[in-house]
């Protein structure tokens, strides 16, 4: 969809916003309007701690499940549209005689990942081959082609967010739309990963940090051993990797960084990736991933990029193999013999995360079906779990927020009138994507063998690199979807001026086509203007309407922007999850500058809706209570306390208590809860940050 130029208010426009307000036809899901009232604890004061005195009872009762590091609203919807596929690839399989094309191939995948007795039946020797080249590398040269060749099997379609992925190249490679031409799709280069979350967990000596570091050797040294590797010789060449990996957290750009759109744009030539980050191999690994011939590269972390392609000429080849035999056996090991999975999940989700479990086999398999196959796994799920009138019902409030952002956009004090022009042409450009995509891909030519998980892994990736290695000098589509439709999330496209609202995520309690207008104002409206304002945050502001990085604000407005935008990473900054571990604003400025503009809008949208008619009283709380108290159950979120470190390490946003104290810098929220100074929360007016 694009909308056109959403200039003043009409009446039509303003007749349209209070359509969408009209009484709800069926019972919300949450309690009696939407707001499940039993979840607070109304002795905390909202001025004290507002997600408390919307979600504290539920805080204190609820049990985060054995194998999640939190407990969340997101988490849940993921964990039910997990069931819901199950159900689908269940049916599949009682049917399979019958099913043909995509169909067949995702029943026979599926079923091949949840055959653990088969997969360990066929032990380790698919890993073996796999690595075999990379056994075999007599120099450094095979190596990277080695691992060019293994890059090529790694699919870029992200999964649920259950099972990290191992890059087993010390240098990450890519191809997406050129942020300063993006009409077209390129290679891009960045710094490669470690197998922990960030370079803090290697860089940080508390002792917290100290426990993760001592068990990560460990973690290594048994996945060392799981491939074959003497008991005798394991710890010694675990410590090596460590040690390698160490080296590469030194380098790496600090989250804050490599979040700037900006300071990640770097065209690098072929000659330059040889001349700039010497030590590399960079024609053997870029031939073995098909990209030979290619004179034109977006280096991202260009810093690191150059001192990993240093530490990959002085570290001892036997050590890099190991490396490298370690992030491919990590990345399988869901199609390897269950000790891996046991290892795998125990480190990277037990240490890391604090859970002392791992989801079921069903849960695993559907999550890397639906990665493979994302298409094939989503559409049979719209068919049957994503009601037409959610959609409908979702682009009528989509609209209206939009026409609230323009109002706001309109008279806007800090801009230049000639940037606010702009402004309101990019929002009037924008693509509002609902649920699921417009077309579906077809899996043709994807080999799947029933039985042969690991195979099956492989080819999956090779197919989905081959066929975005093979538009590269093609057409860039637009209206591709960067989400699974089965993921409960929502996210924003700089290049492609679009919002993304996934079916999964189109649930209560971010929308219910039941619930009382301003529960839903203040929940998805909220996330819906969360997501649009991204495209007008500190990085997103550096778009143009076409999705091109470039500059088309004034100094005078990016100054003015600036003083704002640092007043609120300072507030952020004095939030503290954990004893002696502060938020980082640097880090999460983005997210924050979107959660205050999104409630914000969604506020203004919630107000025109009305009409100008007082908004009703249900169970005792008014139409604003009932916003704020819905965009509060946004962040129902309860995490373990190695999962609430890991986020504030790793994470651009906030924790979740914190994203919902943006309410803070919100006039209406002083007024509907009350809130005097002495609150804990209280700001002066002058203290509030107001940007959009």
């Amino acid at each position: 969809m694009r909308h056109l130029f959403l200039s003043a208010f009409s009446a039509v426009a303003l007749l349209s916003v209070a359509a969408a307000s009209a009484e709800p036809a069926g019972k919300a899901a949450w309690g009696e309007f939407g707001i499940d009232t039993a979840s607070g604890d109304p002795s905390v004061r909202p001025g004290d701690d507002f997600w408390s005195f919307v979600n504290g009872k539920w805080a204190r009762t609820v049990e985060i499940p054995a194998d999640q590091g939190a407990f969340s609203q997101v988490s849940r919807l993921n964990k039910l549209a997990a069931s819901q596929v199950r159900a689908i690839l269940d049916d599949y399989a009682g049917k399979r005689g019958s099913l043909k094309g995509d169909d067949l191939r995702v029943s026979d995948y599926y079923g091949s990942l949840i055959d653990q007795a088969a997969i360990d039946a066929r032990g380790t020797a698919p890993l073996a081959a796999e690595l075999a080249p990379v056994r075999a590398a007599a120099d450094r040269a095979a190596l990277a082609a080695a691992m060019g060749d293994l890059a090529r099997s790694y699919m870029s379609t992200p999964a649920l967010g259950r099972m990290p992925r191992y890059w087993p190249a010390p240098v990450g490679t890519g191809i997406i739309q050129d942020a300063k031409a993006p009409d077209h799709y390129i290679a891009v280069i960045g710094e490669g990963e470690t197998g922990l979350p960030n370079r803090d967990y290697f860089l940080k000596s508390d002792e917290a940090s100290v426990k993760v570091q001592q068990a990560y050797r460990a973690h290594l040294e048994s996945i060392l051993r799981l491939t074959g590797i003497p008991a005798a010789e394991a710890g010694a060449r675990a410590q090596a990797v460590f040690d390698f990996e160490h080296r590469m957290a030194e380098v790496q750009w600090p989250l804050s960084d490599r979040r700037d759109d900006d300071k990640t744009y770097n065209v690098w030539t072929r000659a330059d990736l040889d001349s700039k980050a010497p030590g590399f191999p960079w024609g053997a690994y870029l031939k073995s991933l098909g990209l030979n011939g290619r004179d034109r590269f977006i280096v991202a972390e260009t810093g690191a990029v150059t001192g990993i392609a240093r530490l990959y000429a002085a570290t001892p080849l036997p050590v890099l193999k190991d490396w490298a035999t370690v992030r491919v056996a990590k990345d399988r090991a869901l199609v390897l013999p269950s000790a891996f999975a046991k290892e795998e999940f125990a480190f990277s989700f037990g240490t890391l995360r604090g859970t002392s479990g791992s989801p079921e086999r069903w849960e695993q398999g559907v999550e890397l079906t639906a990665a493979a196959m994302t298409d094939a796994v989503s559409k049979p799920y719209i068919d049957r779990y994503f009601p037409p009138a959610t959609k409908k019902a979702m682009d009528s409030l989509v609209g209206n927020i939009l026409k609230a952002m323009d109002r706001r956009l309109a008279t806007l004090e800090w801009m230049d009138p000639a940037t606010r022009v702009k402004a309101r042409a990019k929002l009037a450009a924008f693509h509002p994507m609902v649920g699921y995509p417009d077309k579906w891909l077809s899996y043709d030519g994807l080999n799947v063998a029933r039985g042969d998980a690991y195979g099956n892994l492989v080819r999956a990736g090779r197919w989905d690199w081959q066929r975005r290695l093979a538009r590269i000098d093609g057409p860039v589509d637009r209206k591709e979807w960067w989400m699974m439709p089965i993921t409960a999330n929502a996210y924003a496209s700089f290049a492609n001026n679009a919002i993304v609202f996934p079916a999964a995520y189109l649930q209560a309690p971010h929308f219910d086509a039941n619930a009382d207008a301003a529960v839903n104002y203040g929940a998805i409206g909220f996330v819906i203007g969360h997501e649009i304002s991204h495209h007008f945050d500190d990085q997103g502001s550096k778009y143009s309407p076409d999705g091109r990085l470039e500059k088309w604000w004034t100094d005078g407005d990016l100054a003015r922007f600036k003083q704002r935008t640092e007043r609120l990473v300072a507030q952020y900054n004095a939030y503290e999850p954990l004893p002696g571990l502060h938020v980082r604003g640097e880090q999460t400025q983005g997210e924050d500058i979107a959660d205050n503009a999104g409630l914000a809008i969604a506020y203004d949208a919630y107000q025109l809706s009305l009409g100008g008619k007082p908004a009703p009283v249900l169970g005792g709380l008014t139409g604003d209570q009932r916003f704020f108290m819905g965009r509060a159950q946004v962040n129902k979120v309860k995490f373990r306390d190695a999962e609430l470190r890991r986020i504030v390490l790793s994470d651009v946003h906030s924790p979740s208590q914190f994203r919902t104290f943006s309410v803070r810098n919100h006039d209406a929220w002083y007024k509907a809860f009350d809130v005097k100074p002495g609150d804990k929360l209280y700001l002066a007016p002058e203290e509030r940050v107001r940007i959009w």
